[in-house]
């Protein structure tokens, strides 16, 4: 399996980026707060696999 074989990536669309570029300040900073939490509620082992990802080592 090669590098680039591994790992993950997603897209967004011009209109999606310009859409998120309409949120205030305080809702930006919202939504990552809230992604923080849930992420720290997960399953130490879901957290690991999510870094292996990260790695590209998966």
């Amino acid at each position: 399996m090669n590098k680039k074989d591994k790992g993950f990536y997603y897209y967004l669309t011009k209109k999606q980026i310009k859409e998120y570029l309409k949120w205030s300040i305080e809702r930006r900073l919202k939504w990552l707060y809230l992604g923080n939490l849930m992420r720290k509620s997960l399953p130490e082992k879901i957290k690991e696999i999510h870094e292996k990802f990260r790695k590209g080592e998966i």
